[in-house]
């Protein structure tokens, strides 16, 4: 989360992904402008946040990071957190038909529907190699896609296996975001990609 106070000028970025999914993030002084010029070039929205405007929104969003490439990382939101950043700014949502996906999928019930324990069907065990749900996990090698998250606050991003470890630790590099650094994760820790959705990439 971030550090936020409202006497801080802050800046929000927000914009939906090619999936529709909603992210948001903010960005304090001295980032401001270099997260609005990140936000043009991966047309994404910006709106300046002046000191003690709408706290209830600012201290609820996870800080972003700011890559070297000019990018940012900016991380998922629930869909109501959206709306709200999207009316504060004066910026229509972008959600298309109304289905209602987009609120679900940010739920914290879907939210970690990629997690090893939901794609096994189970959600206790030790997670040891002789367990049924571990099998799948069994077989990940390197440059396999899988789910990941950067923390416990965080979405989950695709992320490629770069390295395999000992004792279930994968060295991954999250797809859509090169400059970050690899970080290391436990095999409980990733979800798995549905082979139909790996086949359209």
């Amino acid at each position: 989360m971030n550090v936020a106070s409202e006497t801080t000028r802050s800046l929000i970025v927000f914009g939906r992904d090619e999936t529709r999914k909603p992210h948001a993030s903010v960005f304090l002084l001295p980032e401001v402008d270099a997260a609005e010029s990140a936000a043009r070039l991966m047309g994404m929205h910006s709106h300046r946040v002046e000191p003690g405007e709408a706290p209830e929104i600012v201290m609820r969003l996870p800080a972003g990071k700011l890559f070297d490439s000019g990018k940012a990382f900016v991380p998922f939101v629930k869909a109501e957190t959206y709306q709200r950043i999207a009316a504060l700014a004066g910026v229509a949502d972008e959600r298309d038909g109304g289905s209602g996906d987009d609120k679900a999928a940010d739920s914290p019930e879907t939210a970690s529907a990629g997690s090893p324990e939901a794609v096994a069907g189970h959600g206790g065990g030790d997670g040891g190699a002789g367990g049924n749900g571990s099998d799948l996990w069994a077989k990940l090698a390197v440059g396999d896609m899988v789910l990941a998250s950067e923390g416990p606050d965080e979405g989950y991003f695709e992320a490629r296996i770069m390295k395999a470890k000992a004792k279930g630790i994968f060295t991954l590099k999250f797809r859509d975001y090169p400059d970050a650094p690899q970080v290391d994760r436990s095999y409980y820790q990733l979800g798995l990609i549905h082979p139909r959705q790996l086949a359209k990439k």
